[in-house]
């Protein structure tokens, strides 16, 4: 499929909203006593909603015309799977190499703990993976298997059945069924629904032979109303639970419905001649590699940082900056050196 610019360049948004979100963690573990960051950096954890959205698009995007093939399935989940794994073992290595050989850099919120088996092939385990955000990619690669049943079995005029039967099922068994063993809590987990609620958005983007095209600044107003919303959302439940990550499907409706509505705006906006910026589409490019090498980046950097730091806020105004714009840097360097030429090879012996 052709790239849509606003996909890509939401793509860049969520991640540098995730890479904000623990840039967070890393001035309060790092950066001395004189923190700036607000609290509302939290929000970052919407760029991982923004980007299982963007996932459920992306499938009916690169599957239309092919269900029902075998050669189409087998190449579908092969594409995705060869888009997942390389690079996510490659720093999945260079984790484990600290991990051995010093494992208490590793997952220390969960007492150094790590199900190396599970991680590596990204298996629903009670443990984070070695690299912390894999924990996503273990949904993603959930929602790709189940998808390659839909391309292989269901006929394309009947995929909308289907998907409101897969989302059915998960609100029946969350409602009468209490789960679990880790694989039920991501078989039924609710953030599937946000790959659903991607996929219907495809089916209706790419179907619909006319959409209404509305103003930009009307569909401008409305992501940005939904962003408020969710933002107001969010700080509500904080303030009523003292969580700061929204749990299940407090999750779906804080984040993922405004996620959608936002996709939504922006591609239709694309449609009529607005497109956001090509630099922010770049770095919705690399997103994937920015995403695997951030937590890494940051943290090596923040333990430099803290043998440093004046403990000054001048000095965070200087050093946070510095450690975003590192953050992206070697997720671009990663996207060009490593991940590039990891996918072309991979692409090529199939």
């Amino acid at each position: 499929m052709n790239k849509i610019q606003n996909i890509q360049a939401l793509r860049g948004i969520a991640v540098l909203a995730v890479v904000l979100f623990h840039l967070m963690t890393i001035e309060q573990k790092y950066g001395g006593t004189q923190t700036i960051l607000p609290d509302f950096f939290n929000f970052g954890m919407f760029g991982v909603d923004l980007f299982f959205v963007i996932s459920g698009f992306v499938m009916i995007a690169v599957t239309r015309g092919k269900f029902q093939n075998l050669k189409q399935a087998t190449r579908f989940i092969y594409h995705r799977a060869s888009r997942i794994y390389p690079t996510y073992w490659f720093y999945s290595l260079l984790v484990l190499g600290v991990f051995l050989f010093k494992p208490t850099l590793v997952n220390s919120s969960q007492g150094n703990e790590v199900n190396i088996l599970a991680s590596f092939l990204l298996l629903p385990s009670e443990k984070l993976p070695l690299v912390m955000v894999g924990w996503t990619l273990i949904h993603e690669m959930y929602f790709y298997l189940i998808y390659f049943i839909f391309l292989l079995l269901v006929a394309e005029k009947h995929l909308i059945k289907a998907l409101v039967s897969w989302g059915v099922v998960i609100v029946a068994v969350n409602i009468y069924f209490e789960l679990s063993s880790p694989i039920e809590k991501l078989i039924f987990h609710p953030l599937t629904i946000e790959f659903v609620m991607g996929c219907f958005l495809g089916i209706y983007f790419f179907r619909a032979t006319t959409i209404n095209k509305s103003r930009n600044s009307l569909l401008f107003l409305a992501a940005f109303s939904v962003f408020i919303a969710s933002i107001y959302g969010h700080n509500l439940y904080q303030s009523y639970t003292g969580h700061t990550e929204p749990q299940n499907w407090w999750r779906v409706l804080i984040f993922g419905l405004p996620a959608i509505t936002i996709v939504f705006c922006f591609l239709i906006a694309e449609r009529n001649g607005f497109t956001i910026h090509s630099s922010i589409a770049s770095i919705g490019d690399a997103s994937y590699s920015i995403y695997l090498s951030h937590i890494l980046t940051l943290s090596a950097a923040g333990r430099v940082w803290s043998e440093v730091s004046l403990d000054s806020v001048l000095d965070n105004l200087v050093i946070l900056p510095a450690l975003m714009i590192l953050a992206i840097a070697v997720g671009m360097f990663s996207f060009r050196y490593i991940e590039k030429p990891l996918l072309f090879y991979c692409r090529k012996i199939a």
